[in-house]
């Protein structure tokens, strides 16, 4: 579903992603850990064109997203295909990106109205399917103000599904939680998992990555040093920087606890 080959980004003098190579498979949850600096927000920026690129190509379903080769020369994508490839892929924030000033349901309603060209109708059903698959159909005609940070990114969700995407991002979803919230968002995203929609989860939560991943990728310094089945990530890792990070993030959180 996702082929990366030979991916760099630069921000002027800083190396951000150096020949990154990775390939997501359909239906497959593939999460990405590594300290903060290392790449992994970015990289999935990438793969949607948020951030564009240097060198590389990323192919979303064998189709090229961003960059394409036309007569042995790379040329950026025409606005409007990019626009078309890039509803294929959602995105879910660490800062729910919801408008204060429109409705949960109108939050969830814009892009299938403008974009896939539904009528209004269509729309406030699917967003209603949408909103009980996440447990807030009782929300539907609030204001985001009113509801708490796990509701909002359980709302964001199903703004991201509405567009009907072959793939999901996920950039540190439960980073911006309050500890009590986190759970309920965790078990959407372990529906849309066992549903078998393809996801990139960038994020800290380890038990997770362990429960729900099919393949884990650590990244460190703007390349992936290790990727593997979660089972041998977490229990044998090989190389040294994967053990050393993920002895950090466990003592930080059972320093938490």
């Amino acid at each position: 579903m996702i082929r990366i080959t030979g991916l760099n980004k630069s921000f002027r003098d800083n190396h951000v992603l150096r020949g990154v190579d990775l390939q997501v498979n359909r239906g497959e949850v593939v999460v990405i850990l590594g300290p903060s600096g290392s790449g992994k927000s970015t990289l999935l920026r990438c793969i949607n064109y948020l951030e564009t690129f240097d060198q590389g190509e990323i192919r979303i379903d064998n189709e090229p997203i961003g960059r394409q080769v036309v007569g042995g020369k790379v040329r950026e994508m025409p606005q409007k295909e990019l626009n078309r490839m890039r509803r294929e892929v959602g995105m879910v924030f660490q800062s729910f990106n919801l408008f204060p000033h429109k409705s949960v349901i109108q939050n969830i309603t814009m892009a299938p109205v403008s974009l896939l060209g539904l009528s209004r109708e269509e729309a406030d059903r699917l967003a209603l399917d949408l909103l009980r698959k996440v447990g807030l159909e009782e929300k539907a005609y609030e204001r985001p103000s009113s509801l708490s940070g796990g509701q909002k990114q359980r709302v964001a969700i199903a703004r991201a599904l509405a567009m009907k995407p072959k793939v999901l991002l996920f950039d540190e979803p439960t980073s911006a939680l309050d500890p009590m919230t986190v759970g309920e968002v965790l078990q959407v995203m372990r529906t849309l998992a066992q549903e078998g929609m393809t996801m990139v989860v960038v994020t800290h939560e380890m038990g997770f990555a362990r429960e729900v991943a099919d393949k884990v990728v650590v990244m460190n310094g703007g390349v992936i040093i290790e990727e593997d089945r979660p089972e041998n990530i977490f229990t044998n890792p090989s190389h040294p920087q994967t053990r050393l990070f993920l002895r950090q993030v466990l003592e930080q959180q059972a320093h938490v606890l």
